[in-house]
């Protein structure tokens, strides 16, 4: 089989890839055997092939197994890993798996944070591999049944909504929880401490979310180190630039910030929409634009409200903070938000930022690890 094989670039190494059964276990050139549970989704350009695969990898002792998520990288030889400088770009520290044609060094896969990478030759596997054209990949992502596809088609449209909307409250009690312990280990009164690193990270949903926040903590003097920023890139861009800019701009509010927050809430009090508009005019204040905000305010300002509203037993604004997150039309279209639509065979994808979130929270819980028997999605009720 292997001699039959005629690739000459990567894409083909990827169509292998793509081909392969649900279950199939393919050999490590260190000896040991991992079970690809779930292929995968494609990467993009800026990273790893793929992202969000499901592998159960032999532990090393040889009497259990372990079950990982992460991404894959194909290349033609072993050796293009070190030829592609992968090996010091933080971008490929959560690679799983190595594929390749060729073994072509006895040096290990190496990511940047030291971690070394189990190599699968496809010139060592014994199963019956084909070339896959991405056509013929969608036919197979088609072919592949989740119980969430057959709960999901038993259920009416209202159904499907009260679903979506229940994993959303179920986001943003979790954030708001995650909130109430960040604020509970800041000294007293210093609310902006939890507040400014969580918005700097919001500003980096989709980028690079660790060095964002780590500029913040350091800004904050919080931490001595900045982590490494992801890339090779020696500046960087002019959108992550503009954005740095704004994060030196809320630490210069210091604890005025959260003080200049709670009052958006107390002054607008009489519709959830004049508090909305009140809330993005305050980010854009701070030069944050209006879709970037509307992202922040549902991850960010909405649970951390809800959080300090927790702590001070002040049921106004709770009750103020999750009816705009209900009420909100939405936010942009993402990764997630696509990936879940076309995984819960969803026609379009939900209108109303919790509804949205609610992907997000299915995705996140077990949609990612392909936990299936403990999805909300696959179960007959809800």
């Amino acid at each position: 089989m292997a001699c039959a094989m005629q690739l000459n670039d990567e894409v083909r190494v990827a169509g292998y890839w793509w081909s392969l059964a649900p279950d199939t276990v393919l050999p490590l050139s260190h000896g040991g055997t991992c079970c690809v549970l779930f292929s995968g989704y494609h990467g993009s350009s800026a990273g790893p092939d793929v992202r969000d695969v499901v592998l159960l990898f032999d532990t090393p002792d040889g009497k259990g197994s372990e079950r990982c998520v992460g991404d894959v990288e194909f290349h033609i030889r072993a050796s293009d890993w070190v030829t592609h400088q992968h090996h010091t770009d933080s971008r490929y520290n959560n690679v799983l798996l190595h594929v390749v044609l060729l073994c072509d060094t006895p040096l290990p896969t190496i990511r940047q944070d030291g971690t070394v990478v189990p190599v699968c030759s496809l010139f060592d596997t014994t199963s019956s591999l084909s070339y896959s054209s991405p056509s013929h990949i969608q036919q197979k992502v088609e072919q592949v049944v989740y119980p969430c596809h057959n709960a999901m088609s038993q259920r009416n449209e209202v159904e499907r909504e009260q679903l979506l909307q229940r994993a959303g409250l179920l986001r943003f009690e979790q954030k708001r929880d995650a909130f109430v312990e960040g604020i509970r280990a800041c000294a007293e009164g210093k609310y902006h401490f939890c507040l400014i690193p969580a918005l700097a990270e919001g500003l980096a949903y989709g980028r690079d979310r660790t060095f964002f926040r780590g500029v913040a903590l350091h800004l904050l003097e919080l931490s001595h180190e900045i982590p490494e920023p992801l890339g090779r890139a020696t500046s960087p861009s002019p959108l992550d630039a503009s954005r740095l800019a704004v994060i030196s701009t809320l630490v210069a509010q210091g604890t005025s910030l959260w003080t200049s927050l709670r009052r958006v809430f107390e002054e607008n009090t009489g519709t959830g929409d004049v508090t909305l508009q009140a809330l993005q005019a305050w980010l854009s204040e701070r030069g944050i634009r209006p879709s970037r905000a509307d992202i922040m305010l549902c991850n960010v300002v909405l649970p951390f409200a809800a959080a300090v509203a927790l702590i001070e037993r002040n049921e106004q604004l709770a009750q103020l903070a999750l009816h705009i997150y209900k009420m909100h039309p939405g936010l942009a279209s993402n990764r997630v938000t696509r990936m879940m639509t076309a995984q819960l065979r969803l026609t379009t994808e939900p209108h109303g930022a919790c509804s949205q979130q609610g992907l997000h929270y299915i995705y996140q819980q077990t949609c990612r690890e392909k936990l299936c028997d403990a999805c909300v999605a696959g179960r007959e009720q809800l």
